[in-house]
């Protein structure tokens, strides 16, 4: 029943008004922007972010690099990062002072959040920048990939909202048309409504 409805909109009918029509082509041009213009948008927004994280990737890989290091100590809990709101760490690492050698030769020493499951007294890597500097890891392919992936989907979601929303407001706009032409048909027919012999 449906689609017999939609379908009566293309057919030549003395019932079918003009803003019949054009909700039809506003359906068919709904239907094919959600089909490709949504997912092309998606999927171009998907490679442009994922070659700039990808780009991020190589050169904090060409910019950072691991060094063994040795701990001496556990820092003091205000040095280890710890929320002053909640009074818990922001995440499962520990400052730890640790000794390393940087990139230039020279001996290095200072407090660096490391993972919780390091053993104090233990060896372990962090990672530096040229100059030696205690840095966070560099992002990873596989998490790029991902970042890249949540952006083509938030942009296929944000152009299909925008395309329904177009659809709407232009729907809204043929109603008040119709409710326009009604109300005028209805102002011509509505003066002989009833009396006999009108429109005769």
């Amino acid at each position: 029943m449906g689609s017999k409805v939609r379908l009566w909109r293309w057919r030549r009918n003395p019932l079918r008004r003009r803003s019949d029509l054009a909700e039809a082509w506003i359906g068919l041009a709904t239907v094919i922007l959600l089909l490709c213009a949504v997912a092309a948008a998606g999927w171009l927004t998907g490679q442009a972010t994922n070659r700039g994280l990808q780009r991020t990737v190589r050169h904090q890989l060409a910019e950072r690099g691991l060094v063994p290091a040795a701990v001496l100590g556990t820092a003091p809990r205000s040095a280890a990062g710890a929320d002053a709101d909640s009074g818990r760490g922001r995440d499962r690492r520990h400052g730890a002072v640790l000794s390393w050698t940087a990139p230039d030769g020279s001996a290095r020493s200072g407090t660096v959040r490391v993972e919780a499951q390091q053993r104090v007294g233990g060896r372990l890597h962090i990672w530096t920048d040229r100059s030696g500097q205690p840095v966070d890891p560099p992002l990873d392919h596989a998490t790029a990939a991902a970042h890249a992936a949540l952006a083509g989907f938030g942009s296929a979601a944000v152009a299909g909202v925008g395309v329904v929303a177009a659809r709407q407001l232009l729907l809204r706009r043929l109603m008040r048309r119709r409710l326009l032409e009604w109300e005028r048909e209805w102002a011509r027919v509505g003066q002989d409504w009833g009396r006999a012999g009108a429109g005769g």
